[in-house]
């Protein structure tokens, strides 16, 4: 997929909800293991489990978890065209 065809992805994926308009604030770090936990987090690592939200190939990256429990999984370079969008 072109950077184009992602980009306009991107924005479908935004116009539906799929894809929030900003990654999740960062509000405070707790323990994993915590029952209940409802803070945002960012993940960085490699083979994160699912596909790219935002391409669908395997192997994201990035994962971004947020209050509301929504999950997005991204490649970095993904990543990177989403904050050219937002």
């Amino acid at each position: 997929m072109s950077a184009a065809d992602l980009r306009a992805k991107i924005r479908e994926l935004i116009a539906s909800g799929a894809l929030p308009k900003e990654p999740p604030p960062i509000v405070g770090l707790t323990s994993w293991s915590t029952p209940g936990n409802k803070q945002s987090r960012i993940i960085v690592g490699w083979n994160l489990r699912g596909p790219c939200t935002i391409c669908g190939e395997p192997a994201p990256q990035i994962q971004y978890s947020y209050i509301a429990g929504q999950v997005v999984r991204v490649h970095a370079a993904c990543d990177a065209l989403w904050q050219l969008e937002i």
